[in-house]
């Protein structure tokens, strides 16, 4: 049965978007059909994560009923499927979130997992998503600002009847002033699903076109979205093997 999942927060740049393209793909490999959907319709990202920023039909075709969602469902060479959102400022302009739920009603039933790439901040586009998904995650920063917005966002959640998958706590770099997970936990009411740590290697995957968990597999932040996926999937998480010396050698001459 697919499960529609809204991935959210509270506030903007707290690496939402790189939580679900990487999140998608690792779920892609251990099996799971995955479709990704921005439905961050005023300041969509998700298409640069996976190198394919520009697209003949869009999300925002869909919800003005100019295309189905099949005609805006594309395969990343990962095997993930996208559903991008389009970038002009006529997108913007002419594009309501208030079908969102239709559109995505249509996607259950093939694939096994949908994560939706909500829009930051509370506004009417992220609460349209949380509205249309069975249930939702929460990515934060350890720090007050995000972790209180994220209180927020699991609180909109619980109004409008969607289930609290949990938090995923982004950025970590186990600084003294950071926040803990207990005192995250404390403060949103739900568990802490997943502690990702700050990552080098992210930007550098972006600019690559490739998700971190293919990018840079044996990174910190990589084995810790796999090990999320992999709970997520219901499989045994095994972290990926790291190449024998002859062949990083090899590696680094190419």
């Amino acid at each position: 049965m697919t499960k529609l999942l809204s991935v959210s927060s509270g506030k903007g740049g707290v690496g939402k978007t790189t939580v679900v393209s990487n999140l998608g793909a690792a779920l892609a490999e251990y099996g799971r059909n995955t479709v990704v959907v921005d439905a961050n319709l005023t300041t969509p990202s998700l298409g640069f994560h996976l190198g394919i920023p520009l697209y003949p039909k869009t999300l925002h075709d869909v919800l003005r009923n100019e295309a189905h969602i099949s005609e805006a469902t594309y395969v990343h060479n990962s095997g993930l499927r996208i559903v991008p959102a389009g970038l002009s400022v006529n997108d913007l302009k002419n594009t309501s979130p208030d079908r969102l739920a239709d559109v995505l009603l249509d996607m259950v039933g093939e694939p096994d997992t949908v994560l939706i790439d909500s829009s930051a901040g509370l506004g009417n586009e992220s609460i349209k998503a949380l509205e249309s998904s069975d249930e939702a995650m929460f990515v934060a920063n350890p720090d007050l600002p995000s972790v209180t917005d994220a209180l927020k966002a699991a609180t909109l959640a619980e109004d409008s009847g969607t289930q609290v998958y949990g938090v995923i706590l982004n950025r970590v770099r186990d600084h003294p002033s950071e926040l803990s997970v207990d005192e995250v936990e404390s403060m949103v009411g739900h568990p802490v699903i997943s502690v990702i740590p700050e990552d080098n290697g992210v930007r550098e995957s972006i600019a690559m076109k490739n998700p971190l968990v293919h990018h840079a597999p044996h990174s910190p932040a990589s084995v810790q979205m796999r090990r999320l996926a992999a709970s997520m999937a219901g499989v045994d998480f095994k972290p990926p093997k790291r190449p024998g010396l002859l062949r990083r050698l090899l590696q680094a001459f190419q």
